[in-house]
């Protein structure tokens, strides 16, 4: 976290975190107090299939959709299922599915999911890293810029200042693109519910653009391609970006992971280490033919080519080169959730990490792309 199908936080008045509790207990409630048991074909022995679920077709899932087209699993000897990926709804209903062993792992997700439901299972672990920046811009109209003399220049207090006040269209105000809007105020000391008017404008492209447009909202809080969407369209500019470097906290910040329950990894270790060998092909790829790979993109979220043109260079930066897990990148993370109050405690890192099975995978591989 977008584009045609965006990553939607939460879909009613829960915060992120209580709405993954409710999922959590609620499942845990039905099923007698305890989990599902895994089936016996597939839990039980290695046979190189992972049944898997994205929340949405966009930038943090750019690795799995690239791995889905040019047959990366295959290569892998993996079968992923179903395919076209399952789809749950929202990001809480992701990690509750992995939870209750309705999926095996999530390929894509926000590291901050993984954060909440560690909470209420410390058998789930990060196997693995996608996404290691935050793509994430405040967007503002053409008319915003010229009330108030700013430019993208200008100093990130200055602007975030000039937010005060403002309408700023998110896709939840408890979710990550409000989440940004609230850290971004806390640098500076303000309140946000109190400085400004966050207003839940949809979840996709279009209902983003048509917010601004129409004068609904002064800026928007939106991942990409969004702001290259207004641009484009010469209805305003992009106005802070971490991925440009605006928000010098916020650098190496961990973005997406694949994670799943350590007993279901233990279970199958071959199949695990080729889902991290598949991972690192579909990285790879991303930096070797980034041009290629936003195609890739463009073909599941339908965005135009112009707009997919202005993302690709942001967006290549955003990948990481290897699906090991990067500590510094894991800390960043967990400043960020902490100040902006999605979670209230965060796990060591050697706790939620499983680095050894993604080293034991890649050792000696050298991704033939």
């Amino acid at each position: 976290m977008y584009w045609q199908q965006q990553r939607l936080l939460t879909r009613c008045s829960f915060s992120l975190p209580t709405l993954i509790l409710v999922l959590i207990l609620f499942a845990t409630s039905a099923c007698g107090g305890t989990s599902s048991p895994p089936s016996p074909s597939g839990h039980s022995q290695d046979n190189m299939r992972l049944k898997v679920a994205v929340d949405s077709l966009s930038a943090p899932f750019l690795p799995d959709l690239v791995a889905l087209d040019k047959g990366y699993f295959q290569v892998q000897g993996l079968t992923v299922y179903p395919t076209p990926f399952q789809l749950e709804p929202t990001s809480p209903q992701m990690a509750e599915a992995i939870h209750s062993g309705a999926i095996d792992v999530a390929v894509g997700g926000l590291l901050t999911e993984a954060f909440l439901v560690s909470q209420v299972d410390p058998d789930v672990k990060v196997l693995g890293q996608l996404q290691v920046a935050f793509p994430n811009d405040i967007t503002v109209s053409n008319k915003f810029l010229q009330q108030t003399g700013l430019s993208e220049s200008s100093s990130l207090e200055a602007k975030v200042k000039a937010l005060v006040g403002k309408k700023i269209g998110v896709i939840s105000s408890t979710g990550q693109t409000g989440g940004f809007v609230s850290y971004l105020f806390h640098l500076f000391g303000l309140d946000v519910n109190k400085a400004a008017t966050l207003v839940a404008v949809g979840n996709n492209v279009s209902a983003a653009v048509a917010a601004l447009k129409t004068g609904r909202v002064d800026a928007l809080s939106f991942y990409k391609p969004v702001g290259e969407a207004i641009e484009t369209q010469g209805l305003g500019r992009i106005f802070i970006s971490p991925l440009r470097g605006d928000v010098p906290q916020m650098q190496g910040q961990l973005n997406s992971v694949f994670y799943a329950k350590a007993s279901l990894i233990r279970a199958k270790p071959n199949t695990f280490k080729a889902l991290v060998r598949a991972m690192a092909m579909a990285l790879a790829f991303i930096q070797k033919y980034p041009d290629q790979a936003i195609r890739i993109l463009q073909k599941y979220t339908h965005i135009d080519d112009k707009t997919a043109t202005a993302a690709a260079q942001h967006l290549r930066a955003s990948y990481a080169s290897t699906p090991i897990v990067n500590e510094q990148g894991y800390n960043v993370t967990a400043n960020f959730a902490l100040q902006t109050g999605a979670v209230k405690k965060i796990p060591p890192f050697s706790t939620l990490v499983d680095t050894q099975t993604a080293a034991q995978a890649l050792q000696g591989f050298t991704p033939p792309i």
